[in-house]
């Protein structure tokens, strides 16, 4: 089939991947001028089931991870903008007793099955990107540790292998840990880590491109007319054409409201805003041990701070709707002390780059997956925070739906009919 596929960050270019490997001829439209330049470019890149359940940026934020598991609903939100509040309310309706549980279960399924087929992606097509592996989950005080066991114990429901540590214990794995910070417990997610996305979409693109298929940037999709032979409406520059295809696929992340809105199809999407700093690591042969050895969570703070290569990249600052200059600066300030109080004079601060982005999530959590409702017209899009830890099961799972087989795992809940 001729597959059209909207937007190009790490979600789109693995779709692409799959589409084309399955035999598809695939262009990809960007209105931008590269792959993974907006959502994609610089978050945390945590990689793992434990991390795009329990510990997302919203279930931190939001203090899901240990007081929703007592039956209690999660402190307020982070708001960025007034319309957000709606949005927040749908958000703690579906992170509630039974209904989260399930959420976790349904989110858990598919980043296991994501992290096979990425390592699966990596060893076949022997992809060199960034990674770390491993992730340590702390608390500061008792009352932080309590809150810990709470989300301890969905992990021990998922089956995530985790292991509990002492602060010592803590501070053996992760040597380079400022000594007077106050640390109480960990916890240590062995299967965990972080990846560079951007990179990886970097290499995977060059795959795509090996099985035909072809990316087209600074082409604006204007409109799609749904239909058995599904057309779009593509701006290059100052001229606009129309082009027919079998089957569309968006993945535009926020833009793909704009697209869908008109034609009927209103998904509940919103950016969570978040900011990132990355910086070169400080080469030391005195104190070798300066940096974390693989990624630190502070969920008190919601800042994780991930050693990639010979970069430090703190994240953190979850905040639903649009940010504010001045959130955005308070943002950028909790990770410069962040950095300091946990890994002090590790980063060439002065060198620091950094991001602000904003990744589109629906309510639940999950991404919508398959049928849009509209003829020729399928969805890849909403994974939040979690997209590059979706993003390979995502796509082979988008694939198979098209090809009308079975996909590998279980799609309950992933589609558009819980919108319906």
């Amino acid at each position: 089939m001729r597959i059209a596929v909207i937007g190009a960050g790490i979600i789109g270019v693995t779709s692409a991947y799959e589409l084309a490997a399955a035999g598809h001829d695939v262009i990809v439209f960007e209105q931008g001028s590269s792959i993974a330049a907006e959502a994609s470019f610089a978050h945390a890149g945590l990689d793992g089931a434990g991390c795009a359940t329990v510990w997302s940026p919203l279930a931190v934020a939001g203090g899901l991870a240990g007081l929703t598991v007592r039956g209690r609903l999660p402190a307020a939100l982070p708001l960025g903008s007034p319309g957000s509040a709606g949005w927040t309310l749908k958000w703690l309706r579906e992170n509630r007793g039974a209904a989260q549980s399930e959420i976790h279960e349904r989110q858990h399924r598919l980043a296991t099955y994501s992290s096979a087929c990425t390592t699966e992606l990596t060893q076949s097509l022997h992809l060199d990107y960034e990674r770390s592996s491993g992730v340590t989950v702390v608390a500061r005080r008792a009352g932080e540790s309590q809150r810990l066991l709470a989300a301890v114990a969905v992990l021990g429901q998922l089956g995530v292998r985790h292991r509990q540590l002492t602060a010592d214990e803590c501070r053996l794995l992760e040597p380079g840990l400022n000594p007077r910070a106050a640390l109480y417990a960990a916890v240590h997610l062995p299967d965990e880590g972080a990846g560079n996305s951007r990179e990886f979409a970097h290499l995977i693109k060059q795959q795509a491109q090996r099985q035909g298929a072809r990316f087209a940037f600074n082409a604006q999709v204007l409109a799609i007319q749904p239909g058995a032979r599904p057309e779009l409406t593509v701006a290059r520059g100052p001229q606009r054409q129309q082009e027919s295809f079998d089957v569309v696929v968006v993945c535009a992340g926020l833009n793909s409201t704009r697209l869908l809105a008109p034609r009927g199809l209103k998904l509940p999407l919103i950016g969570v805003a978040g900011v990132s700093v990355t910086a070169p690591l400080r080469l030391d042969e005195v104190q070798t041990h300066l940096g974390p050895t693989s990624v630190l969570l502070d969920p008190r703070r919601g800042v994780s701070i991930v050693r990639a290569g010979n970069r430090l990249r703190a994240s953190g600052g979850a905040r639903v709707g649009a940010m504010s200059r001045t959130h955005e600066a308070a943002a950028f300030k909790l990770l410069y002390r962040s950095l300091d109080e946990w890994f002090p004079g590790a980063a060439r601060t002065g060198q620091a780059q950094q991001w602000q982005g904003n990744t589109p999530a629906l309510p639940d959590g999950l991404p919508v997956i398959g049928r849009s409702g509209l003829d020729g017209v399928w969805l890849n899009l909403g994974h939040g925070s979690a997209g590059w830890t979706m993003s390979c099961g995502s796509a082979r799972v988008l694939s198979a739906l098209i090809a009308g087989v079975a996909a590998e795992i279980d799609t309950a809940g992933l589609t558009i009919d819980r919108f319906r």
